[in-house]
């Protein structure tokens, strides 16, 4: 059996984490330092996972906001209240995201045929082409940043995470927005 990928000859790498955690332990002894390990590496994986895809958007001329819109457009969501409230923004950021995307021919709006006043929102061919160029580029980008992980152990840990995103979903509620409205 091979060693794991954070060991070498016995000895057991450190990351900055490390250290965090064992400074918040000597002021803090009260905190699990397993559990205050997990926290501080999810957080710093999702903080560097969303600057790798930022990179990978950028090169398509696309934001992480921009993104998140055309992915939820291309999932079916069609209304302006519904891209508000499935992207947890506020209408007002909303229009503003839409106006630059509509600008920019990346979505389209019309008017909805079952209500004078209402609008739907639909994805342009050109969006379509820089949301599907995106997902070539990130898609790899993630697969070589996860490299270091091989088959079982990605499973492993898509297992041990899905249930932990379980119990907190059902304990907390959906997750806040990572960023802010506008």
């Amino acid at each position: 059996m091979a060693e794991p990928a954070d060991q070498t000859a016995g000895e057991v790498l450190e990351d900055d984490v490390d250290e965090h955690v064992r400074g918040t332990i000597e002021r803090w002894p009260q905190i699990d330092p397993e559990v205050e390990g997990i926290v501080v590496r999810i957080g710093k994986l999702d903080r560097l996972l969303t600057k790798a895809a930022v990179t990978s958007l950028s090169r398509v001329g696309l934001t992480h906001e921009e993104f998140k819109v055309l992915i939820a457009l291309n999932k079916g969501v069609r209304s302006h209240g519904s891209l508000s409230r499935n992207l947890m923004v506020s209408t007002g950021a909303m229009t503003n995201r839409l106006d630059k995307l509509e600008e920019r021919g990346l979505v389209r709006r019309e008017r909805d045929p079952s209500d004078r006043r209402g609008v739907l929102l639909e994805i342009t061919p050109e969006g379509r082409k820089r949301l599907d160029g995106y997902i070539d580029l990130g898609a790899d980008r993630e697969r070589e940043l996860l490299d270091e992980l091989d088959p079982a152990e990605k499973r492993q840990l898509n297992g041990l995470l899905r249930r932990l995103l379980l119990r907190l979903q059902s304990e907390v509620g959906a997750a806040p927005p990572a960023q802010s409205d506008a």
